[in-house]
């Protein structure tokens, strides 16, 4: 008697997406080189780093005082979360998330222009600033928008519209396309994550291990805020306040980038080109950090997106021209809301 046989039936890889494609690429033409040719810092100095208040932190119940904005925090210690906040619950809430490097009070130069019309939400991301930085925990892009939807879940916030520079482009974009039950609009600001048609020389930079968003001494910071800033006289001025914290976070900035570019986002989950709400790419066309044509691989894959362009403002629009910025951010969410 002749056996049956059962003809396996070929299992095709699943095709790849441009998106997809797309984001692959730019983690493993930045990502890779930069892993290779770095230095990760040593455990003991990410163990034994304790933060230190400083100047921003020190303003804030001062411009509380101006503009209505609160401090929160929930979790304690190394998973506390903290935020500052400015409305009222019953109006549409702004989610703005800072970039590498940053803190929660980048955001202020815009909040007198965004006062009133929304609730707004500023948070130090998890690490960063007077958030909890935990060396034994995972800082990806998407474990950073996994524990962003947590957080807003917990404070009962349901729908956002997200604003993000950066890094925090990155996330809002993530989070976007991951939980669009969440968000109503989302807002890109220079953000990290797609290859443009040109790359500046920051990122040829990192393609040989060297990363001017990490600076270990003074004068490094003014490098770095020359980076960031188009504007000369902000970038010496940036520098005066930061350089004591920039500096005394080097080490955990350091594991915090390695952690951003090592931990890539899964493309076989939605991401960027998967948004489906409007979404307003902004970006100064002398951003230093990321090339203006990235601006174009947003808009192209992002179906429902428009562009906006702010004309000698590099990498920090919402502090090198916070009034066009906020108009621009107020015109695009009221008209979805």
């Amino acid at each position: 008697m002749l056996k049956s046989t059962t003809r396996k039936k070929r299992i095709e890889p699943k095709p790849v997406s441009e998106g997809a494609r797309l984001v692959d690429q730019y983690f493993d033409t930045v990502g890779d080189s930069f892993l290779r040719h770095s230095k990760a810092p040593e455990p003991e100095l990410l163990e034994n780093w304790r933060p230190k208040i400083f100047s921003l932190t020190r303003l804030n119940p001062w411009y509380g005082g101006l503009v209505g904005v609160h401090r929160r925090r929930i979790g304690v210690g190394k998973d506390k979360l903290v935020w500052l906040e400015v409305g009222q619950s019953s109006q549409p809430t702004l989610l703005l998330l800072h970039g590498f490097a940053a803190a929660k009070e980048h955001w202020l130069p815009i909040v007198p222009f965004l006062a009133g019309y929304f609730r707004i939400l500023m948070p130090d991301l998890p690490g960063w600033g007077e958030s909890g930085f935990n060396p034994h925990k995972q800082y990806g892009l998407e474990d950073q928008t996994d524990r962003l939807a947590h957080w807003l879940g917990e404070i009962g916030v349901h729908k956002v519209n997200v604003v993000g520079n950066s890094m925090g482009g990155a996330l809002a974009g993530l989070l976007t396309a991951r939980h669009p039950h969440l968000v109503t609009s989302s807002v890109l600001m220079d953000a990290l994550g797609l290859p443009g048609e040109t790359h500046t020389e920051f990122v040829d930079e990192l393609l040989r291990g060297k990363n001017k968003l990490v600076p270990r001494d003074p004068v490094d910071v003014m490098k770095l805020t020359d980076l960031v800033f188009h504007n000369r006289a902000l970038a010496a001025s940036a520098a005066f306040f930061s350089a004591t914290e920039l500096v005394h976070r080097r080490d955990v900035n350091t594991f915090l980038f390695r952690e951003m570019l090592s931990r890539r986002p899964d493309y076989t989950k939605a991401t960027f080109e998967d948004i489906g709400t409007p979404t307003l790419v902004m970006w100064g066309t002398e951003d230093k950090v990321l090339h203006p044509s990235c601006a174009h691989t947003f808009e192209k894959l992002i179906k429902r997106s428009e562009l906006c362009l702010f004309d000698n403002v590099g990498h920090l629009p919402m502090i090198e021209t916070p009034y066009m910025c906020a108009q621009a951010i107020k015109t695009f969410v009221r008209k979805h809301l």
